[in-house]
């Protein structure tokens, strides 16, 4: 049996308790495609299944629609968990409690260094997205189960996280996405809502920040949003498309988004050649792939950030 039934069986085979899926903090539309296209497939398979979703992210949901089986808090007593899109835990933030109360814990996921803390496991780095594993997982059963929904869903988390299909890519990922298309993923409007749309405020946002690149032994950026550019910018047009934008410019590798709320900085840390943007991500608790990865720290200055950023690149 291979990886992908092996999940499968344990998936169908859980008990008949309610079951709670999450994604990363910040969630991308990796982490939501995922587990929406999951929920689906479950609640199809006589199971009851749900999908956590902090109040102020709900902005990522927006493009879809309908999202009955969204919710914000865990009311059982007794449930399961899935985690998707990440390597370890911490990363629920808010939702680790719930990971921790489960009766049986499930992880599913594609980035390095996998802290293997779920009941089942099933972790896949080489593979272009969480969501092209769920397509796994639902391909190894029945082709049946590929409804729209499911299909925009999971199309739309494997041409984020690539970047519009631009980078890591396995063996396979394009002929996923040509197969999402035939089952009837909408690609041109997912294309459009999730990652191609800009409004004027957008581009001011970006002009400004192209002005305000700094570098100190890396190339840095950041949105302060307690200023009226940056106010409107959600999580999403900040990490997946202005800081890809300004990562395209010549001559920078390192680049670190830091984007400034009160106490908290939140940052993306991406690099274009060389292959450490976890490891630096992981000097400050946080974690992702070789290229691009992600961290938050509170009360925390940009200054000492960059101060252990540059000791830990100059090593």
């Amino acid at each position: 049996m291979n990886k992908f039934k092996q999940t499968k069986e344990v998936l169908l085979n859980l008990n008949s308790l309610p079951i709670y899926i999450a994604g990363h903090l910040k969630p991308d539309q990796d982490s939501v495609g995922s587990c929406l296209a999951l929920a689906n497939y479950l609640n199809k398979n006589g199971k009851n299944a749900y999908v956590l979703v902090e109040d102020f992210d709900r902005e990522i949901l927006s493009w879809k629609g309908d999202y009955s089986r969204v919710v914000s808090e865990v009311k059982d007593e007794k449930f399961n968990f899935i985690a998707l899109d990440l390597n370890e835990k911490k990363r629920l933030s808010r939702f680790v409690e719930y990971f921790d109360k489960a009766e049986y814990k499930i992880n599913i996921d594609h980035h390095q260094d996998n802290k293997y803390e779920a009941d089942h496991t099933l972790s896949i780095p080489g593979i272009s997205s969480t969501c092209e594993i769920i397509y796994e997982i639902i391909n190894s059963h029945s082709k049946e189960f590929f409804d729209k929904d499911t299909c925009d869903y999971l199309y739309a988390g494997m041409m984020n996280d690539t970047n519009c299909f631009t980078r890591r890519l396995s063996k396979k990922t394009m002929a996923i996405a040509q197969k999402l298309i035939n089952f009837g993923a909408d690609y041109t409007y997912i294309i459009k809502k999730t990652f191609s749309e800009r409004t004027m405020y957008w581009f001011k946002a970006l002009a400004k920040l192209v002005n305000e690149i700094q570098f100190d032994g890396f190339h840095y950026a950041v949105v302060d949003k307690s200023l009226p550019e940056y106010q409107d910018l959600t999580h999403n047009n900040i990490v997946k498309q202005i800081a890809e934008d300004l990562r395209k410019i010549d001559g920078i590798d390192v680049f670190l988004m830091l984007i400034k709320n009160g106490d908290t900085i939140v940052a993306k840390v991406m690099s274009n050649t060389s292959e450490n943007a976890d490891k630096l991500a992981g000097v400050f608790g946080g974690g992702g792939h070789k290229k691009e990865a992600g961290f938050t720290v509170k009360n925390m200055t940009v200054e000492e950030i960059v101060e252990k950023a540059k000791e830990f690149l100059n090593k």
